[in-house]
């Protein structure tokens, strides 16, 4: 009696042996298919992203001790700033 482990030989004689292969072998894939189908569902993909994203943002926000890095965060208000006043002074302009 002989089962390969996740290869297609299978020299069992036992018809009963046989039978609780087919079904172990079954019940792997049937857990594979799953775990697949939750991995690829689009709000498992949107909470990964999500995480992913938040995870950035604190790295990028603060150090590795929890403390806020002013700087980077004191210069994307400062962009934010720039771009709100350039986009409110060109509004301003076209209306002229």
């Amino acid at each position: 009696m002989a089962a390969s482990d996740g290869k297609a030989e299978i020299t069992i004689s036992d018809p009963r042996a046989l039978e609780r292969e087919v079904e172990a072998r079954r019940a792997q894939l049937a857990g594979t298919i799953d775990e697949l189908t939750s991995r690829l569902a689009p709000a498992s993909i949107a909470q990964r992203s999500l995480a992913d994203a938040r995870g950035k943002v604190n790295d990028f926000a603060f150090d590795h001790r929890g403390g806020l890095r002013v700087e980077r965060v004191a210069a994307v208000g400062v962009a934010v700033l720039g771009i709100t006043a350039f986009l409110v002074v060109r509004a301003v302009r076209k209306r002229r």
